[in-house]
């Protein structure tokens, strides 16, 4: 990441200007402060600042209100992977940080209102920014992300069928069914497809429910997202153990070996652990002799007390009472699979699914299938197979309903009713 203060010529002055780039190269913006000064000569450009004393009036005070705003930028950005920071959350960190309005954001509200792709910009736009009417919360990184990918799909069938323009009245029966035939023949998984549905179902209805449009062929049965249980892997205790005792005899692979077992041991979306790692103070507190984490949770919002039991608290101890160096998600994506090869996790597994309309069968060798969202799907299932609650590991993971719960626990259906068996009932 890369940011800097620097004059831009105008007409009559210099005006003040502040510039950030990622590390990827992929976002650059730039803003105006608002200062502007008369003569360059006053401006210290190695030190990106005015230079002193000075001619200027409020020299001192301009260059104090430039570090403010870069403490608050940097302050903001920290706590956000590079690889999640859209170019509309970095400009709504940006303005907020030097005093800017949102005012961009909202000239779009003139758009044309029949044309569906353009209120589709412009939900993405102002909802990034804005708190929704029904989460009461603007839209994460990743949940973005995710509409971005639908938005592409829905541009790219458009073109693909050489339509001249696409309204909120295009929507029906006919268009469903060609467009999952369309994105059915790209060789798409069903869970993919289902998920660009519900996207555009959901775009559908806040510009319904906002009097854009009055077509309601998206609430009909037909509309319908669909998916398919997808036979994820997850760790075991003991394959766990097997990590947790292998002599790694690298740094980088032993921050990341303790951070995915933190994962596997709380619950915690990968985000709101690396968020946690980002933070020199970390969110750890003491009650009867036991440590908890206390978050808010990213995604959800919602406020979550795990406690940590003592795998946790030995990684804590490891690192004199606070928790392993942040590392990049892509570095612990990679580096897990070549800890769980050396931990001799390489029997194979099936996964089955449906691509472009037909199953298809998959056999890899358990390692290749770990990632860091594998460390929360093994969480949920050893706690559910340890017999604790289902509320009570809902209340840790944060999930909302057991439906949705129930699709992170990894259980054979034998192993399951071996342990429901147990119950009195049964006797």
């Amino acid at each position: 990441m890369k940011t800097r203060f620097y004059l831009r010529k105008g007409t009559k002055s210099y005006s003040i200007n502040f510039e950030y780039r990622n590390s990827y190269g992929n976002i650059r913006l730039r803003t105006s402060t608002g200062f502007t000064i008369l003569n360059p000569k006053e401006w210290d450009a190695k030190k990106e600042r005015l230079k002193l004393p000075s001619s200027v009036l409020n020299a001192a005070n301009i260059n104090l209100n430039l570090s403010a705003a870069i403490f608050k930028f940097n302050k903001s950005i920290m706590y956000i992977n590079e690889d999640e920071l859209s170019e509309i959350h970095a400009q709504k960190i940006m303005y907020v940080a030097f005093g800017k309005s949102n005012n961009i954001y909202t000239e779009k509200t003139n758009f044309t209102k029949r044309n569906l792709i353009e209120y589709y910009e412009w939900f993405l736009d102002y909802y990034s920014m804005n708190n929704s009417p029904y989460t009461n919360k603007n839209l994460t990184l990743g949940t973005i992300k995710t509409y971005r990918t639908g938005l592409s799909r829905l541009q790219e069938y458009i073109e693909d069928r050489k339509l001249k323009s696409f309204s909120f009245n295009d929507c029906n029966r006919d268009f469903y069914n060609d467009y999952i035939s369309y994105l059915t023949a790209k060789n798409y998984s069903k869970n993919y497809i289902g998920t660009i549905i519900q996207k555009l179902k959901t775009v559908l209805g806040y510009a319904f429910d906002e009097g854009i449009h009055s077509n309601v062929e998206f609430k009909k049965n037909y509309f319908s997202k669909f998916a398919e249980e997808i036979d994820h892997v997850y760790l075991s205790t003991e394959e766990l153990k097997r990590i947790m005792d292998l002599d790694l005899q690298n740094s980088v692979l032993e921050i990341v070996r303790d951070i995915f077992l933190i994962g596997c041991n709380t619950g915690l979306r990968i985000s709101d652990i690396l968020s946690l790692l980002k933070k020199t103070n970390q969110i750890i507190f003491t009650e009867a002799d036991v440590k908890y984490f206390k978050i808010k949770q990213i995604k959800t919002s919602s406020t979550v007390i795990i406690p940590l039991n003592s795998v946790v608290n030995d990684i804590i101890n490891k690192y004199k009472g606070s928790l392993p160096k942040y590392q990049h998600l892509k570095v612990i994506n990679e580096n897990i699979k070549k800890i769980c090869k050396r931990a001799n996790i390489t029997e194979n597994h099936i996964i089955r699914r449906t691509e472009g309309g037909k199953e298809v069968e998959y056999e890899f060798p358990k390692y290749k299938l770990v990632s860091s969202h594998t460390a929360r799907r093994s969480f949920c299932t050893n706690a559910y197979k340890s017999g604790m609650p289902i509320q009570d590991i809902m209340a840790i993971s944060g999930h909302k309903t057991e439906r949705v719960f129930l699709n992170y626990v990894k259980v054979e259906k034998v192993e399951n009713a071996k342990r429901i068996a147990k119950y009195s009932f049964f006797h």
